[in-house]
């Protein structure tokens, strides 16, 4: 697992829709489903970011634009230089075979990364439920289409799939199926209310946890989360249902880049 500084020109530049765009360089950072990395833009400084996919030869890495940091990166062009160090954090488990994914918005990479995962390495049943706000953002159907078993869609607005969210989807699945584990990546509302469907059908999860982060080795704490000093960087972003039973401010709170707690 290479954490290395690299300094890598943008290979190519995919846009997904008007806000995300995934960028791809050509590397290998034997990376698993679930990390991120921390891109570095000269005179920008330094963000994490979650990876999409990982091949022989190439990184792939899903940006939404939020802010001065990516509307500078979504002012570049092929062949412009970007800093990358990683991969950090902990991973999704790959030991269960009967999965179901709940995703959300632009929180979907990491599921994306981990229904390859899953599949190479022989998953017996594999069902993903793909929210969005709309059509328009949906991120990867076809991919989903091809990995998944099932692969089922929920916009709020109903202009595809069922109207209405992925935790909706998710509660009727549940009522016809079971499975291992349930894993979870989207916004934390979204994920908070899959986690208590989860809860209540007894059913184990994992959660793609987000949180500020400065350095992404552990140092910085800003992303600790109360009241047991989880470190997210370190010991997340993927959180599972046992060590996320003890943290608080799931679902509640989080903190700015000052440390002030704010309201989700």
């Amino acid at each position: 697992m290479k954490r290395d500084r690299q300094t890598l020109p943008i290979a190519a530049i995919r846009e997904e829709n008007p806000s995300l765009r995934t960028f791809r360089f050509d590397t290998q950072l034997e990376a698993q489903a679930g990390q991120f990395v921390m891109l570095t833009l000269f005179g920008e400084g330094e963000k994490p970011f979650s990876i999409l996919d990982e091949n022989a030869d190439s990184v792939y890495i899903t940006v939404k634009n939020v802010g001065p940091f990516t509307n500078r990166l979504f002012e570049l062009q092929v062949g412009a230089l970007v800093s990358i160090r990683g991969p950090y954090g902990v991973a999704f488990s790959l030991e269960n075979k009967r999965v179901l994914m709940v995703g959300g918005g632009f929180a979907t990479p990491p599921l994306r990364f981990l229904a390859k995962s899953l599949r190479a390495r022989g998953i017996d049943y594999l069902v993903n439920v793909n929210g969005a706000r709309s059509q328009a953002d949906l991120l990867y159907v076809s991919d989903f289409e091809e990995l998944c078993d099932r692969s089922l869609i929920a916009t709020d607005d109903g202009s595809l799939g069922h109207r209405g969210t992925s935790v909706d989807v998710m509660q009727d699945i549940l009522e016809e199926e079971t499975f291992d584990c349930i894993y979870i990546s989207g916004p934390e509302r979204m994920m908070k209310a899959a986690v208590d469907v989860a809860r209540k059908y007894g059913i184990p999860f994992e959660v793609n946890l987000e949180r500020y982060m400065k350095c992404g080795v552990g140092i910085c704490g800003s992303c600790v989360m109360d009241p047991n000093g989880l470190i997210l960087c370190k010991e997340g972003p993927v959180v599972g249902h046992e060590t996320l039973a003890k943290v608080q401010e799931f679902g509640v709170s989080h903190r700015d880049k000052t440390g002030r707690i704010l309201e989700i």
